[in-house]
């Protein structure tokens, strides 16, 4: 069983990866402590950074004023403690927080766009909504990657997304799934 906990503060924080759950949704205040142990433990980090980020650019006057100025008040220290976190090689997983305000599925992709943002490289970004992911969810044996005896699931795009990791975004890329395309 995977355990994941939804953990921003700094307490909320520790006492999870001091109990062992294998990844941190979020983690707004991980700190140095904290990172260390993800690391010796090797807990994964699913950030989400896009909710903090539509919220603090999109959200004035469309949500509670409370939360709006929540939101700004900590989205900055938000990315630099990821920052820190993906600078110290904590492994990362891609999460959504899809339902989120203006964060509808279909974007999820935006996603590396703000990892990237915190510091990781395309190829972090990247393999956090792919091969760590497929880690996190111990089903690294069949996915996350393209190796033989994987299932293909795998995108074609015109750019390179380890050169420019929005390319995921395209909106005409081909999808395959299992190898077969579905659009």
């Amino acid at each position: 069983m995977t355990v994941c906990a939804h953990a921003e503060g700094e307490l909320g924080i520790h006492y999870a990866v001091v109990a062992g759950v294998d990844s941190i949704e979020h983690g707004f205040y991980v700190n140095d402590e904290d990172i260390d142990l993800m690391k010796k433990q090797g807990t994964f980090l699913s950030p989400t950074l896009i909710a903090g980020h539509q919220i603090a650019v999109y959200g004035k006057g469309k949500m509670t004023d409370f939360s709006y100025q929540k939101m700004c008040q900590h989205v900055d220290a938000f990315y630099a403690h990821v920052g820190k976190a993906i600078k110290a090689g904590v492994k990362l997983a891609l999460g959504t927080d899809a339902g989120t305000f203006k964060n509808p599925l279909e974007n999820t992709a935006k996603e590396l766009t703000e990892l990237v943002r915190a510091g990781a490289t395309n190829y972090q970004a990247l393999r956090a909504g792919g091969l760590g992911s497929a880690e996190l969810l111990k089903i690294d044996d069949e996915y996350g990657s393209l190796e033989e005896g994987k299932y293909a699931d795998f995108l074609v795009l015109k750019e390179n997304p380890l050169e420019n990791v929005n390319s995921v975004e395209q909106k005409d890329k081909m999808v395959y799934q299992h190898g077969v395309r579905k659009f």
